[in-house]
């Protein structure tokens, strides 16, 4: 199980790096390629200054966001399910063993005259067992 835990964590390690290749390519490709237009929902892109205003400041940008981003995905999300979802089934499920607990316990004290009576009757009544042969062992 390790090991196939370990190839599918480098399979999808490089399938991100492919992707991220792949956008930068693409990013690469837009910024050079003259005459080239992007339309989005009949809005068109200016493509004519995407190579000039990716510089410091907007990759330092993009990269805080991508760091915030990343660190919602990893940290806050599972918390948020973890809290809202974990939280309140093992709540349920330790009151659910409580009350069978508490039944449990009800039900050995009301039946205890009649368990140490069965147990005594079964002292009584049960089969003798014979005692095992021993074996001659010559020295």
């Amino acid at each position: 199980m390790k090991r196939a835990f370990k190839v599918l964590l480098l399979l999808s390690l490089g399938l991100a790096l492919l992707a991220l290749i792949g956008g930068l390519a693409t990013w690469q490709q837009l910024a050079v390629t003259p005459g080239m237009t992007v339309s989005i929902n009949g809005e068109h892109l200016d493509l004519e200054g995407l190579g000039d205003s990716f510089g410091l400041l907007s990759g330092l940008g993009a990269l805080i966001g991508v760091f915030v981003a990343g660190l919602v995905l990893c940290l806050i999300v599972p918390l948020v399910l973890l809290l809202s979802l974990g939280l309140p089934i093992l709540l349920l499920c330790l009151m659910l063993g409580g009350m069978l607990l508490g039944v449990f316990s009800l039900g050995a004290l009301l039946f205890s005259p009649l368990i140490l009576l069965v147990l005594l009757l079964w002292l009584v009544f049960r089969p003798k067992s014979k005692p095992s042969p021993k074996a001659n062992i010559a020295a």
